[in-house]
């Protein structure tokens, strides 16, 4: 699963440039797998879906404080 794969991502950003806040979720692109495990990081914000049309420079961080995708 691409979240998964994006968490060394989470370690390394834990502040948003742009609000300095620290709740950040990691975009999850493409067909989610429906996984209960997937719903719950959902429902607490640590995963977001960013949609089904994937490209090479699609963001990887949601900031949960401002919005801004990153």
């Amino acid at each position: 699963m691409e979240w998964k794969l994006s968490a060394g991502v989470l370690e390394i950003m834990k502040e948003c440039s742009k609000c300095g806040g620290t709740d950040i979720a990691i975009i999850l692109w493409g067909l989610p797998d429906g996984s209960s495990e997937l719903k719950t990081k959902i429902k607490n914000k640590r995963v977001v879906l960013g949609g089904c049309c994937v490209s090479r420079n699609d963001p990887k961080l949601e900031c949960n404080d401002c919005g801004w995708r990153y």
